[in-house]
């Protein structure tokens, strides 16, 4: 956004300002909300416009990450009003609609911000996003994406410090969590449930979806939960993750590529063997929530022997830790294999169509791609660009053997 540095009216605003700023990089936003409203009270009545303006804008941000979309738009529409050639109080007001599911109008308040601001690439973006989801909803679906710090695994305030530093862990390790939903029936399925299965089921409560099954991409501990492997165990820890929501929906079942299904039994042996459905055979190519929504299973090994991509309407993939937006996921990891990896990526996702949206299974700086991006910049293309690379939290943790 362009330059927009204005002066508090007074020492005690910029006080209760700076530690909403504080509360809200700490993932408190409901604490956060409460400061912005004080500063504002103690700002004066359009005293100071542009402060004024400032804080309700970080106030609507923080309503949004709360998910109080009515909120956060009311909030974004008084920053514009106050600081009407400011282009974040714009931004604000489409992030809202967008929430609220009004797409041609936060389209046209994207735009407007686009116009007001210099931060093209970023808005541009989120156009680009918008885009996306307004054609999800013509389809009938929605596709959430719940990443640890921003929608769950936010509160870190436990007596038990082993569940802060699993959440600590959840929000190192970059985890996106899918939940696959058709609109018409509110009928969903959840993509590698893990971390925070509390907030997971709180998100899809909100929502009025109905989990009536559950999916895996690939074995790992960071996308179904269980006992860490070394060097992960030398505290006392278990992620929630797979064996909590069968546990607590007795009546659905996971569906797992055969490759992977011996080593999430491993790990989690209290799931029976009959509540994982082996997934890529003559009868479970596909699985059919509602009336519109096709999910078709395709097995995309390299980063385990069972990892699998789920393509959505045709349209959309979820390609786990195999395609991670500009990179693939490892091969040094066990099971992990460098000529298996790279067949996938040539004779299966690389022959997919151009147009298809891809949802990566973790955010390394970008939530979605399309084959056609990947094939031009990424590991689809003829040669490959980023594969073998490094992951960013390899690079991070290289000596650690993270899991993703």
């Amino acid at each position: 956004m362009l330059e927009f540095h204005p002066c508090a009216p007074n020492d005690k605003s910029f006080k209760l300002a700076q530690r909403g700023n504080d509360l809200f990089e700490r993932h408190l936003y409901l604490d956060a909300t409460h400061e912005y409203t004080k500063a504002i009270d103690h700002s004066g009545h359009n005293s100071n416009k542009p402060f004024l303006a400032l804080l309700y804008s970080n106030r609507s941000a923080s309503y949004w990450r709360s998910h109080q979309y009515e909120k956060a738009r009311d909030d974004a529409e008084r920053a514009m009003e106050l600081a009407p050639t400011w282009g974040k109080g714009y931004f604000r007001y489409a992030e809202a609609l967008l929430r609220l599911h009004e797409y041609d109008k936060a389209l046209e308040y994207y735009q407007l911000a686009l116009e007001k601001s210099d931060n093209h690439a970023e808005i541009s973006a989120h156009i680009a996003k918008a885009v996306i989801e307004k054609d999800n909803h013509s389809m009938g679906l929605s596709i959430l994406q719940l990443i640890p710090g921003r929608d769950i695994a936010i509160e870190r305030h436990f007596r038990n410090p082993i569940q802060n530093r699993i959440y600590e862990f959840a929000h190192f390790m970059r985890n996106i969590i899918y939940v696959v939903a058709d609109e018409d029936t509110k009928q969903c399925v959840v993509v590698d449930a893990c971390w925070d299965m509390d907030g997971i089921f709180q998100m899809i409560e909100k929502r009025g979806y109905t989990i009536v099954a559950a999916v895996v991409t690939h074995y790992h501990f960071d996308h179904v939960g269980g006992t860490p492997p070394p060097p992960y165990d030398n505290i006392p820890i278990r992620i929630a993750g797979l064996a909590t929501l069968l546990k607590k929906l007795p009546h659905i079942k996971a569906y797992v590529h055969l490759g992977d299904i011996p080593f999430i039994r491993q790990a989690n042996p209290s799931i029976s063997a009959n509540r994982l459905v082996a997934t890529c055979t003559n009868v479970t190519d596909t699985l059919t929530i509602g009336k519109r929504t096709r999910i078709r299973f395709l097995h995309t090994p390299g980063h385990t022997p069972g990892s699998q991509s789920l393509l959505i309407n045709d349209a959309r993939l979820i390609a786990g830790d195999t395609l991670l937006c500009g990179l693939c996921g490892r091969t040094d990891l066990p099971g992990g294999d460098r000529k298996i990896m790279e067949h996938t990526l040539r004779e299966v996702l690389g022959k997919l169509d151009d147009r298809i949206v891809v949802f990566p299974g973790h955010d390394y700086g970008s939530e979605w791609s399309t084959i056609g991006i990947e094939r031009e910049k990424g590991c689809l293309g003829e040669d490959l660009v980023g594969f073998g690379m490094e992951t960013p939290l390899h690079r991070l943790s290289i000596s650690r053997h993270a899991a993703c």
